[in-house]
């Protein structure tokens, strides 16, 4: 029988980007060419569930697994 595993993380991150004035820069979301650096990453949870239960259409179903092995 073969499974499917997922894991879910925390992470933190920074981006560096550079601007010609403090005035852009503060009205400007980071842009697809800022630089990213991941800072931290941590390992949340890892659920383990086998192909059948993956491929359910009853959402109830994945969602006991899911706490039953939090």
């Amino acid at each position: 029988m073969s499974v499917v595993k997922e894991s879910f993380f925390e992470a933190s991150f920074k981006t560096i980007e550079k601007f010609e004035s403090a005035e852009i820069a503060a009205k400007t979301n980071p842009s697809e060419n800022a630089e990213l650096k991941i800072t931290d990453i941590k390992l949340e949870k890892s659920v383990i569930k086998t192909n059948q239960e993956k491929e359910s259409t009853d959402g109830d179903k994945e969602q006991q697994l899911v706490e039953k092995i939090w």
